[in-house]
């Protein structure tokens, strides 16, 4: 707690809130009650307390009651009536957020909330996305910002270049930044197997020339990969490090001139290497790759999942 009016002994229980749905696992699309209990487990009451509702992939609150001063020992509960969003997919959550005074001139809040999964399944993607496949097995998805790939191959470095990809043709302008969130990475023990961003003249066509990938890899961190010499194969290397899931990548091109970053927090970005790409040319295509690095683990399928892939010209 921030603060307690004066008197009261040192106690480090805070309100205790909690949310519950029924249907207790809701699919996409399906009606949906949601009922949150807020109990004021403090010594003291908590003053002007306010309780914010935010339904999932909401950002701002969807419901909000002012609850007044609750003493000590009592207990609220709020129920509100929503839908789940349609086409939504991973962990949702239907969040309960409580913001409170502990005295006259000092604040608290309190925080919960009922998360649940809800499974991937492909179905493609849309405009402006393409996709483009190096391995036989490769499917898509799109639910909202996120993009999923499901993709094997044995490599995606030198001379193998196994993956799947979903792509923006053209959008890679000669001064441009290109960042994701690369989320998660399942499906596979290897601790090789890698996702991220990619860049080339033509992603469907890497010996077309400015060819460039940076990715994380499920446990021996972080690949910066790129083509010096035009002939599609990957063949320069910076990175490595630990893994960390969910990871910020970003490559920034000026001209023929590659630099990779990337960071934990979007806040604090390690600049991983730099590198000259000599083929690329005016434009080219950006996008988001998978690869299962399968070689020694066969059959094996990764899923790759993806959020606010974006695209700037600088």
């Amino acid at each position: 707690m921030t603060g307690r009016p004066a008197g009261t002994e040192l106690d480090t229980r805070g309100p205790t809130l909690s949310v519950t749905t029924a249907p207790a696992d809701p699919a996409g699309g399906d009606a949906v009650t949601a009922t949150t209990v807020l109990t004021n487990d403090c010594p003291f009451p908590l003053r002007d307390a306010v309780l914010y509702l935010i339904d999932p992939g909401a950002t701002t609150a969807t419901r909000t009651f002012a609850l007044g001063d609750l003493r000590p020992g009592a207990k609220v509960s709020r129920s509100w009536r929503t839908r789940m969003p349609a086409g939504v997919a991973g962990e949702v959550s239907f969040t309960a957020h409580v913001v409170f005074d502990v005295s006259g001139h000092s604040a608290d809040c309190a925080r919960s909330a009922k998360t649940f999964t809800i499974p991937y399944e492909a179905g493609g993607v849309r405009e402006p996305y393409l996709t483009h496949a190096t391995t036989d097995d490769a499917k898509y998805g799109q639910y909202g910002t996120q993009l999923v790939i499901w993709s094997g191959g044995r490599d995606l470095s030198g001379g193998t270049d196994e993956k799947g990809s979903v792509y923006v043709p053209g959008a890679a302008a000669e001064s441009c930044v290109v960042q994701v969130k690369a989320i998660s990475l399942t499906g596979s023990d290897n601790p090789l197997a890698k996702y991220g961003l990619a860049m080339a003249n033509d992603l469907t066509a890497p010996e077309a020339g400015g060819y460039a990938v940076l990715t994380m890899s499920k446990q021996y961190g972080l690949e910066f990969v790129t083509d010096s010499d035009g002939d599609g194969r990957l063949d320069t290397w910076a990175g490595g490090g630990a893994s960390y899931h969910p990871a910020w990548l970003r490559l920034v091109r000026s001209g023929a001139t590659y630099t990779a970053y990337a960071t934990s927090n979007a806040l604090k970005w390690e600049k991983i290497g730099t590198a000259t790409v000599p083929s690329a040319s005016a434009t080219g295509d950006a996008g988001v790759v998978a690869s299962a690095v399968n070689l020694n683990y066969p059959g094996t399928t990764v899923q790759a999942v993806f959020d606010h892939f974006t695209v700037e010209a600088t």
